[in-house]
């Protein structure tokens, strides 16, 4: 492969020398076949005089005696025998056919020179890239200069005095430089890292006070805003300040150690709290001298006796805010502080930038900070030893980036996964259960410790292929230490395995609202309904919905097991449009669009109709409601009123009286009606 590259490379270098000597020629500035060469002859041949030469004779050019030619010989031209320099008198022969000779000579001495260059490259430990640029460099500078040194030969007063001959090696010096500065790349590895971390207040309470001026009202929220010691004070009243809390505060926190949050079979030892004690070592108790197991994750935490921010770090800092990161990766103000780390062995971290002392001692160095700003002015420190003895241990998958025995959407047969491994660490796949050495699929795996996550794992990722509907076993093994002797390398004596299965489409079955809908106050709530089947898991999905069908918003209830997924919009009266897409655990994607009207009526419910039937008083409503009446005046609450069965329909009935004046109110679903009688009803046999 490295050949391959070298080639090409090596076409890239005469594409260069071609051009270079070409362009030169059609300059006329190079002799030889029918290019003419153009030299100032004064103080050589004849005073004053510009000779010319066409590569059959000289002519003199400028004077009134420069005419014809001097030598009618086609390929040698004489020169004149009253030369004032007699240095340049003699014979200058051409050689047809130099043209193609240079540049085979040119190519000749450019290969060794690449080549030669790629080897000193890798000899100075250069990476690839770079040998490739020196290589390059000497081939394109050597040879431009053997193409133009070697284009004309003999002697005579181009071979002695020629500007383009004598200074071939200037002119390949300037080519290797140039084409090694431009190819040449400063390569430096570096990995970055972000946390994304919720917004603090400034640390204190200095401008606390400004929340309670007149302008706007001071809530909970502005308060905090300004200061991590702002709260409010004589809340509810109308004494309602926002103020510094406890502005004596001068001291920093005091930091111990958290018991209860220690990995299993590890203690603390020699503890002493900050301030004024320098900290506690972290023990292994299986081990005869207490030194950690390399690349087992390690667990524990600290506990300070005011809401406080820690951070931790490797190396020694002077404050707070030169210290790397925060403790447990949160910049909250708590008492309780955990972190999570997978150390690696003694002999990774040689060189690493982390702080080695006795050859296997290590030691996190901590601060805190409360929300008034003070710090520990001292590092709490937190010792403990990593075992040195040789890893023995096969490297362990802790996670995958899909769920193991997951599927993937429909019409798909492959999938990107990422294995997460516990130290770096090289990883192959088969669908077979075999040995390392035999299984044929490798994965591409971060093989550096500075190339660990978050969760202090190296990842591995491939494409798993061929992934039926009923599902596939794929068997993974690893090899750990990557870069070392193949016997001091540990791979694993059992598979990790891993299944995916294929599935049919989600389906979105039901989505309402459609049609129109009815509303009795502005905005309505209204309910967007959405149920889904089959897919990766019966139906259970992750539905988003949008009003421009470009930003979503996740339902308010979904991914339920049952495949319903609800979420309340509150909407004005008028034609509404709302664009819904739903996604399950394997990729199925299904979309639609809601479209229907909303009718908003806030005028309670008229009454349509009212007669007498079998002994009822009856009335018809023209939309669903409930009604109540009174024998009295229209004075009365709906609820004070005697019920009509039958609510939420448009008939309501009441017992035929008389005897009585009926005073109905009725009122629809949104509890809309009028302060007076709906309607008053004066029942009686005789209508004449």
């Amino acid at each position: 492969m490295r050949f391959g590259v070298r080639g090409v490379a090596m076409l890239q270098v005469w594409l260069l020398v071609f051009g270079f000597i070409g362009v030169v020629g059609m300059m006329g500035i190079v002799s030889g076949g029918s290019y003419p060469i153009y030299t100032s002859a004064k103080g050589m041949l004849s005073p004053d005089k510009l000779w010319v030469s066409d590569g059959v004779g000289w002519e003199a050019v400028g004077s009134p005696a420069g005419k014809g030619i001097l030598a009618e010989v086609p390929g040698t031209v004489n020169l004149p025998t009253t030369a004032s320099d007699s240095y340049l008198s003699g014979i200058f022969k051409m050689t047809p056919g130099s043209g193609p000779s240079a540049l085979v000579s040119g190519l000749q001495w450019a290969a060794l020179a690449y080549f030669a260059g790629t080897m000193l490259g890798d000899m100075f430990g250069m990476d690839e890239g770079n040998s490739e640029a020196l290589g390059m460099s000497l081939a394109a500078g050597l040879g431009v200069y053997k193409a133009f040194s070697s284009y004309t030969t003999g002697t005579g007063a181009l071979a002695k005095g020629g500007s383009i001959v004598s200074n071939a090696g200037w002119i390949g010096l300037g080519v290797g430089v140039l084409v090694f500065a431009l190819m040449y790349k400063d390569v430096e590895m570096k990995v970055v890292t972000f946390d994304c971390m919720p917004w603090q207040a400034p640390n204190g309470g200095d401008s606390c006070e400004v929340c309670n001026d007149d302008d706007l009202p001071c809530s909970e929220y502005r308060c905090k805003a300004l200061g991590q010691a702002c709260e409010i004070v004589n809340e509810g009243t109308e004494e309602e300040r926002c103020v510094y809390v406890n502005p004596r505060d001068v001291d920093p926190p005091i930091i111990k150690p958290n018991y209860d949050e220690l990995s299993t079979g590890h203690e603390y030892k020699n503890v002493k709290n900050s301030p004024p004690g320098p900290g506690f070592e972290i023990v292994n108790v299986a081990t005869e001298d207490g030194c950690l197991m390399a690349f087992t994750p390690l667990e524990f935490g600290l506990v300070t006796d005011e809401p406080a921010q820690c951070k931790i770090d490797f190396n020694h800092t002077t404050k707070f805010d030169d210290m790397t990161a925060f403790f447990g990766g949160s910049n909250l103000y708590s008492y309780n502080h955990s972190d999570v780390f997978s150390l690696p062995g003694a002999a990774e971290l040689l060189g690493s930038g982390f702080v080695l002392e006795n050859g296997k001692d290590m030691m996190f160095y901590v601060r805190c900070k409360d929300k008034n700003g003070n710090e520990n002015s001292a590092e709490y420190a937190v010792n403990f030893c990593i075992d040195p003895s040789p890893d023995t241990t096969a490297p362990r998958i802790d996670a995958t980036s899909i769920v193991n025995e997951g599927c993937v959407a429909e019409d798909v047969d492959s999938a990107e996964v990422i294995f997460y491994v516990n130290e770096p660490s090289e990883c192959k796949w088969s669908f077979q259960d075999q040995d390392y050495d035999l299984m044929e699929s490798d994965m591409s795996c971060s093989s550096s410790y500075q190339q660990v996550n978050a969760l202090q794992l190296f990842g591995c990722s491939t494409e798993l292929t061929g992934i039926p509907r009923d599902g596939a076993t794929y068997y993974v093994r690893c090899k750990d230490q990557p870069g070392e002797e193949e016997n001091d390398r540990n791979e694993n004596g059992e598979s990790f395995e891993f299944s995916l299965r294929g599935s049919t489409g989600l389906v979105l079955s039901e989505l309402r609202p459609n049609g129109s809908i009815s509303g009795g106050v502005s905005p309505a709530p209204v309910e967007l309904y959405v149920e889904t089947m089959f897919g990766c898991d019966e139906g259970q999905a992750v539905c988003e919905w949008s009003s421009d069908g470009v930003n979503y918003i996740q339902f308010f209830d979904t991914n339920n097991e049952d495949g319903i997924h609800t979420q309340r919009l509150d909407l004005t009266d008028g034609e509404h449009q709302y664009y819904v897409k739903c996604v399950d655990g394997g990729g199925n994607l299904v979309e639609d669009v809601a479209e229907f009207e909303v009718d908003i009526d806030s005028s309670p419910p008229m009454i349509a109709r009212v007669y007498e039937e079998g002994d009822m008083l009856k009335i018809v409503t023209i939309r669903d409601s409930e009604c109540s009446y009174s024998f009295d005046d229209c004075v009365f609450s709906f609820e004070q009123g005697v019920e009509m069965p039958y609510g939420n329909t448009t008939i309501h009935v009441a017992e035929w009286n008389e005897e009585e004046t009926y005073y109905i109110k009725c009122r629809d679903e949104f509890l809309n009606e009028g302060a007076e009688c709906s309607i008053i009803v004066r029942p009686t046999s005789n209508f004449l």
